[in-house]
């Protein structure tokens, strides 16, 4: 009796991972199943793998590090994907408007919560690159 379950859920598991698995293939299969996705980009090695969202007291601490000009890559290696993300228009007052990347991480283990807004600006190679971020109150 035992091995005859211990047999079930082990073809029950086959089956599940090999229908869990991705195909790659020439995209005739696309049909109920979708097209397939692109893949997603890699973290560089240099900037460490995405970490998960530290707390508000070690965020403060590497807020500190954070400096004009650090690419994009690394602040999601140090603070792990945002909560918020978007764009927003800078400059027009001044004249020169430019197109920002605007990320937010919202800390709710202190109270009140606390948010850290980091905005980026392309550079000329179309990496972005920190341009200022602050603790709102």
């Amino acid at each position: 009796m035992i091995r005859e379950r211990s047999l079930v859920l082990t073809g029950a598991l086959v089956a599940l991972a090999a229908g869990c698995t991705q195909h790659s293939g020439d995209g005739a299969g696309e049909g109920a199943s979708g097209p397939e996705l692109p893949a997603l980009s890699t973290v560089p090695e240099a900037a460490g793998p995405v970490q998960a969202k530290p707390s508000f007291q070690n965020a403060q601490q590497l807020s500190d590090s954070v400096k004009v000009g650090v690419p994009q890559r690394v602040v999601e290696a140090m603070f792990g994907p945002p909560d918020k993300a978007g764009y927003k228009v800078y400059g027009r007052a001044a004249g020169t408007p430019w197109r920002a990347l605007v990320w937010e991480w919202v800390f709710r283990d202190v109270n009140p919560p606390r948010a850290l807004s980091i905005v980026f600006q392309e550079d000329g190679s179309g990496t972005w690159r920190v341009n200022h971020g602050d603790w709102p109150e």
